[in-house]
């Protein structure tokens, strides 16, 4: 699920998607739901509220995102 496998397509695989998230919040800092809607108009399969959030969740387990006042922030 994270990576991509035989049974995961890539596109379907959190690590791609998060690969996206982060280019987008490199820009700028954005909430949940601008960052939805960020993602979903680049990214070429629609992304779900759950699928996002287990990105974001991996982002932060790894330390590429932080929370700073209700918003996300890539840190690099």
């Amino acid at each position: 699920m994270i990576l991509p496998s035989k049974t995961v397509k890539p596109i379907d695989s959190l690590y791609c998607i998060s690969a996206y998230v982060v280019n987008i919040m490199k820009e700028e800092e954005v909430e949940f739901n601008d960052l939805l809607d960020l993602v979903n108009k680049s990214y070429p399969k629609h992304v779900t509220i759950e699928k996002l959030q287990q990105c974001l969740d991996f982002l932060f387990i790894i330390g590429k995102v932080e929370l700073q006042n209700e918003t996300f922030k890539a840190v690099f």
